[in-house]
């Protein structure tokens, strides 16, 4: 099986999507009837591509969003059709299968049988929370080029409902394949952890956010949640900043929290692993998720996990961890002190996420994403 591979997610920061491809495509590439061509959308190479140094990524794209909404636009168009031009090239020698893994299936005119992994719908439910370019973007080629597709990846029941509801594919056309936490994380000794909490100035207790700092991610939540709770209670914030509005940033000010909020900026995986083992909880208040990885990343490291009762979360964290209504930040601040005043309550979570993350593997991921790829062979 020769697999003609969008490896472009590889080439940026290390977040969910290039997680989600580097972790299938560790375990298809070890298939010994398959064969992965990474294409990064000027060359194909046998082997995955590096992923972006991460200070350089961050300015760059910084620069290009200090351009005009429609300039941008128009350059993300032209580079996403000189893309698909690239492709339809490389069609030209054998392949059995295409596997997008980006924003849009492509427009390939061709035999080969093109695999989809639609993540969420975000663009479509949040629009208000993303760039208006990217949002143009997926107007102008989503939905244009979603019919290109011959079988569609997701990665939740939610999603797959989502599909059919709003961009009305049959259900024999969409597989649900779970995702998993990277095998990267996992408890860290606690000197590790003191380490990195010391060289970021960082106390020992500590509530943790993981993710982009964007506005579906809905962070003024947790500075109310914070606000009311009535506890000395340090956050810590990890990850890119991203884009959009900062109100949050705004009631940190108001309220007076300023040295008690500690953003990272993004960090790399040991740094990240050990903030998920020493924090006394992942604050996951997401409005939106179409998997969410760090839910599980946390839980595999025993960090328990409060998030919010939204769209794919509780079926991904199942029993294993305390829900909120992600607009309702006193039932967050509830939770906050009942995980700082009850041991054992927090050591159940631990014990359960331990138990729930491992339901997820990789492997498992590869296999059932190789039986799609045999079955859409076969037809």
């Amino acid at each position: 099986m020769n697999i003609l591979l969008n490896a472009t997610p590889l080439t940026g920061l290390l977040t969910g999507i290039s997680r989600y491809v580097r972790n299938l495509y560790t375990h298809l590439d070890g298939y010994p009837d398959i064969t992965v061509d990474y294409f990064d959308g000027r060359r194909t190479y046998r082997r995955m591509p590096d992923q972006a140094e991460p200070g350089r990524w961050i300015r760059d794209t910084g620069n290009i969003w200090r351009l005009p909404d429609a300039a941008v636009f128009g350059l993300r168009s032209f580079f996403w059709l000189m893309y698909e031009f690239r492709v339809r090239r490389r069609l030209e020698r054998r392949y059995d299968i295409y596997h997008e893994t980006a924003f849009t299936p492509a427009r390939i005119f061709h035999a080969t049988p093109q695999i989809f992994t639609l993540h969420d719908l975000s663009l479509m439910h949040f629009r208000q929370h993303h760039p208006r370019e990217r949002v143009w973007f997926s107007d102008f080629f989503f939905n244009k080029r979603i019919r290109e597709a011959d079988h569609i990846i997701v990665p939740s029941e939610f999603i797959l409902q989502e599909a059919i509801e709003y961009i009305k594919i049959k259900q024999n056309q969409i597989t649900v394949i779970p995702e998993a936490p990277d095998p990267f994380f996992y408890p860290r000794p606690g000197e590790d952890v003191s380490v990195v909490l010391k060289r970021l100035g960082i106390p020992a207790e500590y509530l943790l956010f993981a993710g982009t700092l964007e506005p579906r991610k809905n962070l003024s939540l947790v500075i109310e949640a914070l606000h009311r709770c009535g506890l000395d209670v340090p956050l810590v914030l990890c990850g890119w900043s991203g884009w959009g509005e900062k109100s949050w940033m705004r009631k940190i000010e108001a309220y007076g929290l300023k040295k008690r909020i500690h953003q990272t900026g993004y960090v790399d995986e040991t740094t990240l692993a050990c903030l998920y083992s020493g924090a006394r909880a992942l604050v996951y208040p997401s409005l939106y998720e179409g998997f969410g990885l760090p839910v599980l990343e946390a839980m595999a490291c025993g960090c328990p996990v409060m998030c919010a009762n939204t769209a794919s979360l509780p079926e991904v964290a199942g029993d294993a961890a305390l829900f909120f209504d992600p607009h309702q930040p006193e039932q967050l601040a509830h939770l906050i002190k009942a995980i700082y005043s009850d041991d054992a309550l927090s050591e159940s979570l631990t014990q359960k996420g331990y138990g729930r993350a491992a339901r997820f593997t990789w492997r498992q991921a590869a296999e059932k994403t190789r039986e799609v790829f045999c079955r859409m062979i076969k037809k």
